[in-house]
């Protein structure tokens, strides 16, 4: 999982509290390439999951919604929610956000009426690199988990200390609440993995299997080597029969193909992010010319490493 953490290029941005007081609730919109995160500090609240199911949230709950789906909190089941950039605008701050946006010193918001209060810290974890990242595509709409709030649950650390860094806006705080937001994130996945039913399929279900995650770990380490079916299996101490099954049954690809789309992926990064020639870049994920990468590349991309380039470079730009 930690190779591919790193892959996912996973930061922190946009984290605030807020102390609403009921009546209120607030709906949020689609936040494409972001997961928003909210932690209940104090009080209650409810909870509308993106697929419109209710749940009660209690102090030390932490929701991810993991694709950015659209999504609610409200004091009870009668209140009423209100778009979130309505609820900005009543409260005075601006709405404007990207995915570029960093983190700031930590505001404190109040809204609603005079009755029950619930304090909330709430966030938006953004991703670098989503497009080919399986651990992005295999996570759920919603990831519940219980955290520690002061010193009242035994479940994940770090959210004091992510206010405290937050509040203080010494120099270097964003890096290091940034970085403490992350292991939140990291933890909460780790714990929704060490909890998914042993009859689960998937690529996160594939971390929970000895040998596959072996696999897994060897071709996000090493995505140039030209792994085959024997050396894999020699390495995890398999036959090669029972891991080309038991990775299809679990991850949901054959073994060249998954290790093919991290060559990819890993190619299509140096495209994006160097000037490197496109023979320096076939050598570098471990094919030994430039014409059988690029025939390689254009069946993953559906175009030519060149013209990906071109239209990465030109996104950029604009």
């Amino acid at each position: 999982m930690s190779d591919v953490l790193r892959d996912l290029r996973l930061r922190s941005v946009v984290v605030s509290i807020s102390e609403f007081r009921a009546p209120w609730g607030f709906e949020k919109p689609d936040i494409s390439g972001a997961a928003p995160f909210h932690i209940v500090i104090d009080g209650r609240c409810m909870f509308a999951a993106p697929d419109g199911s209710m749940s009660e949230l209690a102090p030390g709950d932490m929701v991810i919604v993991c694709h950015g789906e659209p999504h609610g909190l409200q004091a009870d089941q009668q209140s009423a929610r209100i778009p979130f950039p309505q609820l900005l605008q009543e409260i005075g701050i601006s709405s404007a956000w990207n995915v570029e946006s960093r983190m700031g010193p930590l505001p404190r918001f109040q809204f609603g009426g005079n009755g029950r209060s619930t304090t909330i810290l709430s966030g938006i974890f953004t991703f670098g690199k989503t497009r080919q990242n399986p651990l992005s595509s295999s996570l759920p709409s919603v990831i519940r988990v219980k955290v520690a709030v002061g010193q009242t649950f035994d479940g994940i650390g770090g959210v004091d200390q992510l206010i405290a860094e937050a509040e203080e806006g010494r120099p270097g705080f964003q890096s290091i609440a940034e970085r403490m937001a992350e292991v939140l994130f990291v933890q909460a996945v780790r714990n929704y993995v060490a909890s998914m039913p042993d009859d689960s399929t998937g690529w996160l279900r594939g971390l929970a299997d000895p040998q596959i995650a072996q696999v897994l770990s060897l071709v996000h380490a090493q995505p140039s080597t030209p792994w085959t079916i024997a050396s894999l299996a020699k390495a995890v101490g398999l036959s090669r029969t029972i891991l080309a099954n038991r990775f299809r049954q679990l991850i949901g690809s054959t073994v060249i193909a998954y290790a093919t789309s991290q060559r990819m992926a890993m190619a299509a990064d140096m495209l994006t992010t160097s000037s490197l020639s496109m023979a320096v870049i076939a050598s570098a994920v471990g094919y030994e010319s430039e014409i059988s990468f690029s025939r390689a590349f254009r069946d993953w991309s559906g175009m030519p490493p060149g013209k990906y380039r071109r239209l990465a470079h030109a996104k950029g730009a604009a």
